[in-house]
């Protein structure tokens, strides 16, 4: 049975301010969860004929971190208490980007290091909202394409996708953040191989 929409909002809250304390606490290793890079992708046609750079995403500082953001309301930002993500979360969307491409084949070739072009994006939401008395996953990534011969912008996009988690657990909230992050890799990769 569903729960109504005050008492999740409670429980979110719970998780948000005293279950989701900013230090791990407890001498304890968190449980870590990872990104997962999509592998099936709609039908594509010939990759884009250059090497294409993507570099590290920008982000403010509470989502330079390897903790989880939970939002209880708009203007409040807290962590799950005792999960991480693998890495600094800037770092694992780059990896993760890096291997979408690898694996879409939509361009020629890409690194993080050197190519005709490059993929530069802004984290402007990567969290779990609990604002709105549900829990959702919530991506917002903005992305630029820019010329490297020329350091112009070649086109620029927001991408962003939100799936509201099966329940207020971290758990799922790493499953609908995974969902989510899963659209905005398949919409974003496409983007970018239709640059020609």
């Amino acid at each position: 049975m569903s729960r109504s929409a005050p008492a999740l909002a409670a429980g979110v809250l719970c998780l948000g301010l005293s279950g989701c304390a900013l230090a791990l606490g407890g001498g304890h290793a968190p449980t870590t969860y990872d990104l997962i890079a999509p592998r099936s992708f709609a039908a594509a046609s010939k990759p884009a004929k250059w090497q294409l750079v993507v570099n590290e995403p920008t982000a403010v500082h509470a989502l330079e971190t390897d903790r989880i953001m939970v939002r209880p309301s708009a203007d409040k930002v807290s962590y799950f208490k005792g999960v991480a993500w693998s890495d600094r979360l800037p770092r694992l969307v780059q990896v993760r980007m890096i291997e979408t491409f690898q694996n879409s084949g939509a361009v020629k070739a890409v690194s993080n290091s050197s190519g005709e072009y490059s993929l530069s994006t802004e984290l402007r939401a990567f969290q779990i909202d609990a604002s709105g008395g549900r829990a959702a996953a919530d991506i917002d990534i903005f992305a630029k394409l820019v010329d490297n011969k020329t350091s112009k912008v070649v086109a620029s996009k927001g991408f962003t996708a939100r799936v509201t988690a099966t329940s207020d657990e971290p758990t799922a909230g790493v499953a609908a953040l995974n969902q989510a992050f899963t659209e905005v890799l398949q919409d974003s990769t496409q983007w970018v191989s239709q640059r020609r």
